[in-house]
């Protein structure tokens, strides 16, 4: 049977994967007892450079303190905090390294260090003890001097600076040799691994030979019915002989067949259920997408219209009440009188929201609130809110009116508010782009039709971009220039307001000289 084959190839690279995990677990404590004495020898090289630098600040603070008098005592303090704890450092590393030790040159080495390592302990303690003597019973600068320099370079006899930089010099041999014993102990490594390396391979390479002969007729026939299936043959059948694994095999794969040919019509048919509704899915999908589209299309035009919207009553209400509280006070009735056009504007304020709320919820046309208004009444309501609007921006108003008297009590059947903002937004950018203290003109004439003309010295609008002042969010580059801020909405509202009263609006300009801007609104037929 074949699975006696595959138990005695198991078995063999089973003894292999053992004999590699038990190399790997040695080669790792072999390794990982040479990096750890390395990296021990190393960290005491750099605790001794640290403690002998250490040393040497201190003493430069002694020095310092004596002659100036200013040195900080908690530098001090950290100086001695840091070399006592690297002292203990080095103990804890020692007796560490003592434990990894392995020949008799090693003890001798770390009995030379402990040595050097009591006798730099000795010397901190005393230098400390001193220094603290000193602050509660301070010594002559010459004797503290004196003593001071003793401890720092002598203890019994012994130069310090030689006995510290002997032990520098003694722990970066053993440094070295750490390093070049673990280097040695991983050549040596590497090379018995490459060997079982080869071992392995090399069974395993008899291995697969030996069963590979006994796979290669099976598998091929295998493979024709794999590829037969792969091609959409689901008819194909493999031969049923003999009583191996394979035999088993074969039967169970045209098995497979016949039932992958049943399943393939079930498919087809659930697949074409699946298209259609992937594709009525997909349809209100790109059907919501286009929903969110226009709402967020909806909900940016609705912050930048209710942005303008808002500022221009704003304005108003503002202007107003500062003309009111300006100078002497006022008797109640003027009071009262400004209150009244306060709470106009107000009113004006609150049926803009509610036209603003009405353009986002989708109305595709303003909600105007049309009523017959007399040449007069307009001529004096935009006359008066051109002058409250200009004064925000110490502009002056020159007022012109052309009307004769049979056109006074002609009627416009108009939004009175809706076309004060359509005015009021023209004079609020001919004071904005018009240099300080220039008047701005307002003419209002009337013949066939109702004329409403603001002039005035600003800096004008190029002929290229005057075919573009009424886009949604356009400002001229000489705009920009003047006034970083602004949305470009003002004059597309403006344009929208007057259209929407069957009127027209017109600009002439030229570039440095000024512009002019004309309305035009229609009068009421007599029978209306």
């Amino acid at each position: 049977m074949f699975r006696h084959k595959l138990y005695l190839a198991f078995f063999l690279l089973l003894l292999i994967t053992l004999l590699q995990t038990g190399l790997a677990v040695w080669v790792s404590g072999v390794a990982s007892y040479h990096v750890e004495r390395s990296r021990i020898a190393n960290q005491m090289l750099s605790e001794f450079i640290s403690l002998g630098a250490d040393k040497q600040r201190l003493k430069v603070w002694v020095a310092q303190a004596l002659l100036v008098k200013e040195s900080p005592i908690h530098q001090r303090d950290n100086y001695l905090r840091q070399m006592n704890n690297q002292l203990l450092n080095l103990n804890t590393l020692i007796l560490h390294d003592q434990r990894l030790a392995e020949s008799a040159e090693d003890y001798a080495a770390i009995s030379q260090q402990m040595k050097t390592l009591s006798i730099l302990e000795t010397n901190v303690q005393a230098l400390q003890r001193i220094l603290e003597e000193k602050d509660a019973q301070p010594l002559s600068d010459p004797d503290l001097w004196r003593l001071l320099i003793e401890i720092f370079d002598n203890l019994e006899g012994l130069d310090l600076k030689h006995v510290i930089a002997e032990a520098i010099d003694l722990q970066r041999q053993r440094s070295a040799k750490a390093e070049t014993a673990a280097a040695e102990a991983l050549s040596r490594v590497r090379s018995l691994v490459i060997g079982v390396m080869i071992f392995g391979s090399i069974t395993a390479i008899l291995l697969a030979l030996l069963l590979s002969r006994s796979l290669y007729q099976p598998l091929e026939q295998l493979l024709k019915g794999t590829s037969a299936l792969a091609d959409g043959d689901l008819s194909y059948r493999l031969p049923e002989q003999g009583h191996s694994e394979f035999t088993m095999l074969s039967r169970s794969f045209n098995q497979m067949a016949a039932s992958l040919q049943n399943s393939l019509k079930k498919e087809e048919e659930h697949s074409r259920q699946i298209e259609q509704k992937v594709t009525e899915r997909t349809r209100q999908l790109q059907h919501a997408i286009e929903q969110l589209q226009s709402a967020e299309q909806q909900q940016k035009r609705f912050l930048a219209d209710v942005s303008h919207e808002l500022r221009t009553p704003a304005t108003a209400i503002r202007g107003e009440a500062e003309i009111s509280l300006r100078g002497q006070d006022k008797s109640p009735e003027i009071y009262k009188e400004s209150l009244l056009r306060i709470a106009d504007t107000a009113n004006q304020l609150s049926d803009r929201i509610d036209d603003l709320l009405m353009l986002i919820r989708g109305d595709q046309e303003m909600q105007l609130r049309l009523r017959s208004v007399t040449v007069e009444q307009l001529a004096q309501s935009l006359s008066k809110q051109a002058a409250t609007a200009l004064m925000q921006h110490g502009i002056t108003l020159h007022n012109f009116e052309y009307i004769p008297d049979e056109k006074l009590h002609n009627a416009l059947l108009i939004d009175l508010d809706k076309i004060q903002q359509a005015v009021i937004i023209v004079l609020d950018n001919a004071a904005r782009y018009s240099p300080a203290k220039t008047p701005v003109a307002l003419t209002i004439q009337v013949d066939s039709v109702v004329e409403i003309i603001i002039a005035d010295s600003g800096i004008g609008i190029s002929d290229d971009d005057q075919q573009h002042i009424f886009d949604r969010y356009f400002r001229a580059d000489g705009a920009r220039k003047h006034r970083p801020d602004g949305l470009g909405i003002g004059l597309c509202l403006c344009h929208y307001i007057i259209e929407s009263h069957n009127g027209l609006i017109a600009v002439e300009s030229t570039l440095g000289e000024g512009t002019r801007v004309k309305i035009q609104l229609p009068l009421m037929e007599e029978h209306e």
